[in-house]
């Protein structure tokens, strides 16, 4: 089990001094508790006991806030000094003697809650070399951002420096992930050759390169950087009202589920959407689920998307039509956090069909596999949930999971 986190401490954070004067982030209060500390104070929780501190600026002040922490929450804390700026992941490949087997990685500057035994579980689960924990991002265009695949590997990434609007890739960064010790001995020596290496840009990006396996957590929890101004008075707003706590998948959650083709996008009667370019937005549908949607924790999509066992187009297709989809929701204030779809079709005798997806299975709607899914992965309470769609599938899989039901066009 991973009991090991390495934090890293290490920026100036020039955009926050306005607020905190020479304090480095990590160790300014907001609402009475230093974000570090409280990082500590989660992850202890949750049986991390031992810390890497990755610190560069002003690691003098650092010292005796990690001997503070080490007796106030019984954990151990070592702390590697960079001599010059090593960027947000490059110390680790000097501590790479100090690391267990995997090991937790966090931005020191990320205000967090999250059920840190799913995320642990889930990088058992799928036994990837790094499980970049991710959300949905709401500017997709200027951010660090990745595309998941059914199996939650990264298939398709975009760096924040890549202006796109219509990348397909809408989940974030969040600034946390899971990492085998392994992973950083095969990067070496290249990856200490990187110029201030991120966790993103660096680690992620050139294990992709050489072939290793990397998944995306993608989560609703709370993750969110409070490196400047504005986002530490949203941070501090969030902690405040509890909205931290309550988002953690410890608590139960209340999702919307809602369809996708002729509820999201037209898609005409006994045809289907298999073309990036013939994506059309019923604008006036999102318009009005994303107002239903603020009663809700988060909204999940679930679809029929039988077209791949018909051998018209390729899961990857599909995973960059939802992508492309989920980017042109935002602009309308929909926010979509994952996409869960069936793949399969019962009947065979189409030209190129994938017989490897030919059967009867339980995820295809009105069967409910995919919203148990989501059930199992979010911790969600489907009493306080809701499904809105447009066809008799969407209103019998609701029935079957006792549900509230809403067709789209009675909104």
């Amino acid at each position: 089990m991973v009991s090991q986190c390495v934090i890293t401490l290490g920026g100036e954070g020039s955009r926050f001094k306005e607020i905190s004067g020479s304090i480095p982030k990590p160790l300014f209060l907001i609402n009475g508790m230093s974000t570090l500390e409280r990082a500590v104070k989660l992850l202890r929780s949750f049986g991390i006991s031992k810390f890497i501190f990755l610190c560069g600026y002003r690691v003098f002040d650092f010292e005796p806030h990690a001997r503070e922490l080490e007796h106030a929450y019984s954990v151990s804390i070592s702390i590697y000094t960079e001599n010059y700026p090593m960027g947000e992941a490059g110390a680790l490949f000097k501590v790479n003697h100090l690391l267990q087997d995997a090991f937790m990685f966090l931005n020191g500057d990320i205000v967090f809650n999250l059920d840190v035994k799913r995320l642990l579980c889930f990088h058992a689960d799928v036994s990837s070399d790094i499980t970049l924990v991710t959300h949905l991002s709401t500017h997709p265009y200027d951010s660090d951002c990745i595309l998941e695949d059914p199996s939650r590997l990264i298939q398709k990434y975009k760096t924040k420096n890549d202006f796109r609007a219509d990348s397909g890739c809408y989940l974030g960064n969040a600034g946390l992930a899971v990492i085998k010790k392994s992973t950083i001995e095969r990067l070496m020596p290249e990856g200490e050759l990187l110029n201030k290496p991120d966790l993103f840009s660096g680690l992620v990006i050139l294990a992709l390169s050489h072939g290793l396996k990397v998944a995306s957590y993608n989560t609703t929890e709370y993750l969110k950087d409070m490196g400047t101004p504005k986002r530490f008075y949203e941070v501090s707003t969030a902690l405040a009202s509890g909205l931290v706590d309550k988002l953690s998948y410890v608590n139960t959650q209340k999702a919307l589920f809602i369809d996708r083709d002729n509820t999201l996008v037209t898609c005409a009667e006994g045809s289907y959407l298999y073309d990036a370019n013939h994506i059309s937005l019923i604008v006036d549908n999102v318009k009005k689920i994303s107002k239903l949607a603020l009663d809700f924790n988060f909204v999940v999509c679930i679809s029929n998307q039988p077209q791949v066992s018909m051998g018209l187009c390729s899961s990857r297709d599909v995973n960059i039509i939802n992508g492309l989809i989920a980017e042109q929701c935002i602009n309308h204030g929909l926010f979509i956090s994952a996409f869960y779809y069936c793949p399969h079709h019962p009947d065979g005798g189409f030209d190129g069909e994938v017989n490897a997806l030919k059967e009867r299975c339980f995820c295809r709607k009105p069967s409910p596999g995919l919203v148990l899914r989501a059930v199992l992965e979010r911790n969600i309470n489907l009493s306080q949930s809701m499904f809105v769609g447009d066809s008799w599938r969407d209103q019998e899989i609701a029935a079957r999971l006792c549900i509230p039901y809403q067709d789209v066009y009675q909104l």
